[in-house]
């Protein structure tokens, strides 16, 4: 996953709220990723406390668990962005991916400084004003034909299945 992310973007943060084993230590120092220790366990506040790190106008949010995700889905969503205050890939069945996603940077900081931002993350696109959607099925469907890139690791299940795509 670092390794799709570096060949793309040349500042990193990995955020995280448990101190990493000293193996993804040194594979995150290789790439010259910054590690972001933050007390809580909450994805909205661990973004509002990392984005005091972020200088640039907009930010790629990647959960750590998609160890599949192609470099060429991270450049359309990091770079699709232009003039919109976020892009978030969006399924035909109306789910969308918030944690696979660009965001122009003061607007999310805006929007993490409001109690109401923080409860809702997860509805995002329905706060903000101006989003765009990015269709998986069809617009990133092309660049990853499996969708891979959105697998991501949330049981033993899954685990195994990335661990067979890897071997075959």
């Amino acid at each position: 996953m670092l390794d799709s992310i570096w060949t793309v973007f040349d500042k990193i943060f990995v955020v995280t709220s448990v101190e990493p084993p000293l193996e993804l230590v040194e594979r995150i120092n290789n790439v010259g990723a910054r590690v972001i220790m933050v007390k809580s366990t909450s994805v909205p506040e661990m973004l509002k406390s990392s984005l005091d790190n972020v200088t640039s106008p907009t930010i790629l949010v990647v959960s750590g668990d998609r160890p599949l995700i192609k470099p060429n889905i991270l450049f359309t969503i990091g770079y699709g962005i232009k003039n919109f205050d976020c892009i978030i890939p969006k399924w035909a069945n109306g789910q969308f991916d918030i944690l696979l996603a660009a965001y122009r940077t003061d607007v999310l900081k805006n929007l993490l400084s409001t109690g109401e931002g923080c409860l809702k993350f997860d509805q995002i696109p329905n706060l903000l004003q101006n989003v765009s959607f990015i269709p998986i099925e069809t617009d990133l469907k092309a660049l990853d034909p499996e969708l891979h890139s959105f697998i991501r690791i949330r049981s033993l299940e899954d685990l195994d299945r990335i661990v067979k795509i890897i071997k075959d």
